[in-house]
């Protein structure tokens, strides 16, 4: 099996971000207020499991958590396992992990973290987040450094619950999405298509999906497309991601707790867009 680097970062292909509005016009983000806003998120704790697989060949599993502390802080984790016997042994692993906050209806990222290893190239970088002087304190694996924030700026772990957030109006209005986020040194734009709803099998149970297409930019190894499932608060359910003639897809395989998640087993029917076209 050769080693192929964008192979290995997993989780890179997991950061879903959402053309024609913003985000922040959906979901307004601003510095964090005194008091945290009664309001309830509209996400939920949970933990998840995905197979990763390659032209069909399994690579490893992604874990995905979700929880809240007592005070109402939210602390969000995403990491991989490798099964494949030359991954395994190689030692590849991506972790990611970040504190957020959901105050007056918005999301307030406070700290982000981020590891992936490799032979020879092992990465990492934090950032925490300064918002009285929008800006980061950051550490990589070059020294540290600052990030410019401005209003709307989320990291790839709360951009990911963002989406999810704003998926039910922007499926309604058939509408794209601009959004800030916060890469390890720089500030981006990035985009998400809203394409159609569709329903889907995995692991013999039927989801109500939205599909959406990422774009970061021309050429990125991190453009895909990926199935947002209602029944789980529109987390994803299945990426699939292309780059030359390899085909690496991420799909559901465990969800817990397991009773939001659709009954198993009938017929599911057969994916057909909201215009009637297969996807």
């Amino acid at each position: 099996m050769q080693l192929r680097p964008l192979r290995w970062c997993w989780i890179a292909t997991w950061t879903l971000t959402v053309a024609g509005a913003t985000l922040a016009a959906l979901l307004p983000l601003r510095a964090p207020a005194a008091e945290s806003g009664a309001d309830a998120a509209p996400f939920r704790e949970h933990s998840a499991v995905y197979r990763v697989t390659r032209n069909g060949k399994e690579l490893g599993r992604m874990n995905a958590e979700l929880s809240q502390r007592e005070d109402g802080l939210w602390y969000y984790r995403v990491d991989s396992e490798a099964t494949a016997f030359l991954v395994r042994m190689l030692g590849v692993s991506t972790f990611e992990s970040g504190w957020f906050d959901w105050r007056d209806g918005q999301i307030v990222p406070l700290t982000y973290h981020h590891v992936s290893r490799r032979p020879g190239k092992d990465r990492f970088w934090q950032h925490r987040y300064d918002w009285g002087g929008l800006h980061t304190d950051t550490l990589t694996h070059d020294g540290e450094t600052r990030v410019p924030l401005a209003r709307g700026a989320l990291d790839p772990l709360t951009l990911r619950l963002a989406v999810a957030s704003a998926l039910p109006e922007a499926a309604e209005r058939d509408a794209g999405l601009d959004v800030l986020v916060v890469e390890r040194d720089e500030l981006e734009t990035q985009q998400i298509r809203f394409l159609r709803r569709t329903t889907i099998e995995l692991a013999g149970r039927c989801f109500d999906t939205a599909v959406i297409e990422r774009f970061r930019k021309p050429g990125s190894s991190r453009n895909y497309l990926a199935w947002h499932a209602a029944e789980l608060d529109w987390i994803p359910v299945r990426t699939v991601h292309h780059e030359d003639d390899d085909r690496l897809v991420i799909e559901l395989i465990e969800y817990s707790p397991s009773d939001r998640l659709p009954p198993p087993g009938g017929d599911c029917p057969r994916p057909v867009d909201s215009s009637g076209k297969l996807p």
